[in-house]
């Protein structure tokens, strides 16, 4: 299984999240890193004093096992709802 590193970023820093993730796919890896910038946000006191371009400056950087980088994922992705699923089943239907 692929190991992927995280690093939270933004124009200035580049801080490496302290834990590796052994995940099958990207996908896996960018579910995790969404999680990362959720907590972020919702951990750090300041988030919310910082302006709208500001928050857009912050970034998860995915890196794989031979430090390439794989996908950036902008923290405003974890703050769009989440796809929700149908009562008719478990497909995902968009939000309204």
């Amino acid at each position: 299984m692929p190991q992927y590193s995280l690093f939270v970023c933004n124009q200035d820093d580049r801080i490496k999240y302290p834990k590796s993730y052994d995940l099958p796919d990207v996908e896996a890896a960018r579910r995790v890193a969404l999680r990362v910038a959720k907590v972020f946000m919702e951990v750090v006191p300041y988030w919310n004093d910082l302006s709208p371009e500001q928050q857009n400056d912050f970034v998860v950087q995915i890196d794989d096992e031979s430090s390439q980088t794989v996908l950036i994922v902008p923290f405003r992705e974890a703050q769009e709802p989440a796809p929700t699923r149908s009562s008719h089943g478990n497909k995902e239907t968009p939000p309204e």
